[in-house]
């Protein structure tokens, strides 16, 4: 896109990002944000990558992802890749400064877990047990070390600037969620469209391991040279749906087997720990049970 567009320039709209981690609601808050139509989000892909894996292309680069229209009262990304990398806190304070809003979607850190494991397997990224899976993708339980992360975040925004969101939140009470949502990006509340309520996760296996894995190497590349219509014509004849499977939603409950669930508590309940220790208060919605299978 030029730079300006029916006399507005990149910065002349207030700008926010959303920083947490896969499988914790953000593909939700994307959708949404699509659906109020007065959001500039970047055309033809759902994410960029340009504060972690795509930072060396430059800030042009990052520009022609957004199409600003007259009626657009805030651009912004979701992003599930920044959380836990190790210089993108610096470099979104470098480039959109301190007064950038930022809200961080967060799940209960063994479900959030086992759901981007089952994720992954879905794609062909990882294949076997849990334990198996994570030696392949370590990111399974990284992405889960809230504390460690945001203490990162908290070198370059102070607690106030990040507005926290909580997955269980949405599942219960979604009108309350998209309220804390939209004060948070200082836009008017908006109701959801029926078709959004439990549409948050989706996981299966595929039933193509090898051919997953060559499709998400393909479309990744393709993504990141800037070809974003294969991509599109993709998914407009369903070829993920051969490959994948169907996508079945996970984010009412999580499943998950005794020994796995005993398996990530044991890495991970100390991480609720640390982390309700940062924000000085326990996280209520996390404190219930989980069904196994």
């Amino acid at each position: 896109m030029s730079d300006a567009l029916q006399g507005r320039s990149f910065f002349d709209l207030p700008f926010a990002l959303a920083i947490g981690p896969q499988r914790a609601g953000a593909s939700w808050i994307e959708r949404y944000l699509r659906f109020r139509g007065d959001v500039c989000l970047p055309a033809g892909v759902k994410e960029t990558f340009f504060f972690d894996r795509h930072n060396g292309r430059g800030v042009a680069f990052y520009k022609e992802h957004f199409s600003i229209r007259s009626d657009h009262k805030i651009l912004m990304e979701v992003t599930t890749t920044i959380f836990d990398h190790e210089d993108a806190p610096l470099r979104v304070h470098g480039f959109l400064g301190p007064e950038v809003k930022l809200i961080c979607p967060l799940r209960h850190p063994v479900e959030r877990a086992y759901s981007q494991y089952l994720h992954l397997r879905r794609y062909g990224i990882v294949w076997g047990g849990l334990a198996d899976a994570v030696e392949q993708a370590p990111q399974i339980l990284n992405s889960s070390r809230y504390a460690q992360h945001l203490e990162r975040w908290y070198r370059y925004y102070t607690p106030e600037r990040i507005r926290l969101l909580f997955q269980e939140e949405l599942e219960t009470d979604q009108p309350a969620y998209v309220q804390k949502l939209c004060a948070a990006l200082g836009l008017d509340y908006i109701a959801p469209a029926e078709g959004f309520a439990g549409a948050y996760n989706v996981t299966d296996v595929t039933r193509f391991p090898a051919l997953a894995r060559a499709f998400g190497r393909y479309e990744d590349r393709l993504l990141s040279a800037g070809f974003a219509w294969p991509v599109r014509l993709a998914r407009r004849l369903d070829l993920r749906r051969l490959l994948f499977g169907p996508e079945i939603f996970d984010a009412q409950r999580v499943q998950m087997t005794r020994e796995d669930h005993e398996w990530l508590s044991i890495r991970l309940v100390p991480e609720i720990e640390r982390f309700e220790a940062l924000l000085g208060r326990p996280v209520m919605c996390w404190r219930r049970g989980v069904q196994f299978a």
